[in-house]
C-alpha cells in the first residue's frame, strides 16, 4: 500500500498544533510520526499513513516526509526555520493551521496517546529510543525499515527474553 499523502500531511499539521507536543523540530516530528504509525500497526494491523521508513542516523524518517514538508512550506501551511541552541541547530517546525482531515475520535485518541508519551521528550531521547526499535536496528544505513519488524517495539521484550 502506498503512502497516503493527505493523511501524512494532516498528521504533520495535527502534531504541530497539538498542545501535547512542545519544541517540535524535524527530527522529533519524524520520530512522532514513526511511533504513531508503529502504534497503529500494532493495534490495527496497518499504519495510519502507510509510509515507508528509511534508516537515518537519527532514527526512522518517512520516505516521503522531507518532500512533503517542503511542499507544505510552499503552500504556506508549515514553516521550518533553523534555530541555534548553542552548538546545536534545530529545524523548528511551526504549523499555520490545524489539520482538516478529521481523524476519527479513535484515531485521535491513539495519536494523542503517542503525544502524551513522547510529545515533551527531546529529539535526542526520541532518536535514542528509536534506535532500540528492531525495525531500525536491523536495517542498513539509508535502507527501508521492515514493516514486519515495526510490529515489535523495543518494549515488547521487557524481561530480556
Amino acid at each position: 500500500m502506498s503512502v497516503n499523502r493527505e493523511t501524512l500531511a494532516d498528521l504533520i499539521l495535527y502534531l504541530g498544533k497539538s498542545p501535547l507536543v512542545e519544541n517540535l523540530g524535524k527530527t522529533k516530528l519524524w520520530k512522532l510520526i514513526y511511533f504513531t504509525d508503529a502504534a497503529f500497526l500494532r493495534e490495527h494491523g496497518q499504519s495510519l499513513t502507510h509510509s515507508e521508513y528509511i534508516r537515518y542516523d537519527h532514527g526512522p524518517v518517512p520516505s516521503r516526509g522531507e518532500k512533503l514538508l517542503k511542499t507544505l512550506g510552499r503552500e504556506g501551511l508549515v514553516s521550518v526555520k533553523q534555530v541555534d541552541y548553542g552548538s546545536f541547530r534545530q529545524h523548528h517546525v511551526t504549523t499555520v493551521r490545524e489539520s482538516d482531515l478529521g481523524f476519527s475520535s479513535e484515531d485521535r485518541e491513539l495519536i494523542d496517546r503517542v503525544c502524551r508519551r513522547y510529545g515533551r521528550s527531546t529529539a535526542t531521547y526520541l532518536s535514542e529510543i528509536s534506535h532500540l526499535e528492531p525495525s531500525w536496528a536491523n536495517a542498513g544505513k539509508m535502507d527501508k525499515l521492515s514493516p514486519e519488524l515495526m510490529h515489535y517495539g523495543y518494549q515488547e521484550d521487557e524481561e530480556g527474553l
